[in-house]
């Protein structure tokens, strides 16, 4: 049974509007802190009436149950805050009960009523969540003090939980944030090291481009721009089968510029022909650095006639100025020393250069031929 006007109001219920307090540190709305909720479990009169007393005019709320059956039918609904509980029990041991409660989630005082405990009694009752004790009959201004003890306990626990919530609440924010930093991190670091690859590719390009650039500069005869051309990419590409093709006045391509490195002298010839025939110019129409790896690949592209190269590592590329091809370069390996992907890259940067030392040369040629005509 309750008291006259007691109504519950079970805790974390959100407060009629214009009952907020202040907001709090996350900027949330709390509700006033309600009074301390005391249940007392007893069908002791002389209990009751001293409780009465004790809580008239303080900011306890009183619930009242007469045995254990009727206190554990309540507690979901009153959710009490201290439990008094009477030794003395018509439907069981209170043992029992204070068991039950120190197994809730939300931690609920028990204080016991009853005879003076002997040292057994009160480490079991300890055991079973049992904080204080009180020896009946009741001394009224004892039983306050007690009351006051506990009511401080709560509202220490009570401040205790809401700064406990309030930091997983933090940390929640705080783990968010982390992993949002860091998931922008790990982009932020894949892109650095993109950036980097590429700024140390264009780098070496320059550095290559440069080399070769003074290696051929100035450079006004032909056999010995191809022979410096085929001995740097020997340098740089490690030992391999290359040559260069130029093109002739029929629009077919021909070899001026070779190296062998593992053919016989007989199959060698027969290569370097059929790539003049084949290869050269299938490259310069098609514009752009051919890289064939795959042995199907390289079956397609040479063809039956040249099934001794299906074995074969080929880097090709066209060298062309004013859109014009002047020449061919096409080197080759076994599959096993295939050639490292910066070998690609050095192709690419000595395609424009070699185009426009042929280009000059061949504009000297032409100079040369119509001073000779004059």
């Amino acid at each position: 049974m309750h008291l006259p006007g007691w109504t519950p109001s079970p805790e974390g219920e959100k407060p009629v509007s214009g009952q907020h307090s202040s907001a709090s540190i996350s900027g949330r709305k709390r509700a006033p802190q309600r009074p301390m909720r005391l249940m007392v479990v007893s069908g002791d009169q002389a209990v009751q009436k001293v409780l009465g007393r004790c809580v008239d005019g303080r900011d306890i709320e009183l619930v009242r149950a007469a045995n254990l059956a009727e206190a554990r039918s309540m507690l979901e609904v009153t959710r009490p805050d201290l439990v008094l509980l009477d030794t003395d029990q018509p439907d069981g041991e209170a043992n029992t009960l204070s068991g039950e409660l120190m197994q809730r989630r939300r931690r609920v005082q028990t204080i016991m009523l009853g005879t003076a405990p002997t040292a057994a009694t009160a480490i079991k009752a300890m055991r079973q969540g049992v904080c204080d004790f009180l020896v009946k009959p009741l001394d009224a201004k004892l039983t306050l003090e007690r009351l006051d003890k506990a009511r401080l306990r709560h509202e220490h626990d009570t401040a205790r939980r809401r700064k406990v919530h309030r930091l997983q609440r933090m940390c929640r924010k705080l783990s968010r944030v982390h992993d949002d930093v860091k998931q922008q991190v790990d982009i932020l670091c894949k892109d650095l090291v993109a950036a980097y690859h590429e700024l140390a590719v264009q780098m070496n390009q320059v550095v290559q481009s440069s080399e070769y650039a003074a290696l051929i500069k100035r450079e006004l005869d032909l056999e010995e721009l191809l022979r410096r051309t085929l001995e740097y990419l020997l340098q740089k590409a490690g030992p391999t089968n290359a040559a260069i093709f130029l093109p002739s006045d029929t629009d077919e391509y021909t070899l001026s510029g070779y190296v062998n490195y593992d053919c016989t002298n007989e199959a060698a010839d027969f290569l370097l022909e059929q790539l003049a025939d084949t290869l050269a110019g299938r490259v310069a129409e098609l514009g752009q650095q051919v890289h064939i790896r795959d042995r199907d690949v390289m079956a397609a592209w040479m063809g039956e006639g040249l099934s001794y190269l299906h074995e074969s590592h080929l880097i090709a590329f066209c060298c062309r100025h004013d859109d014009e091809p002047l020449a061919v370069i096409a080197m080759f390996r076994d599959q096993s020393e295939p050639f490292d992907p910066s070998v690609n890259e050095l192709c690419d940067a000595m395609a424009p250069m070699l185009a426009d030392a042929l280009a000059r040369l061949i504009r000297i040629h032409h100079r040369h031929l119509t001073d000779d005509d004059d």
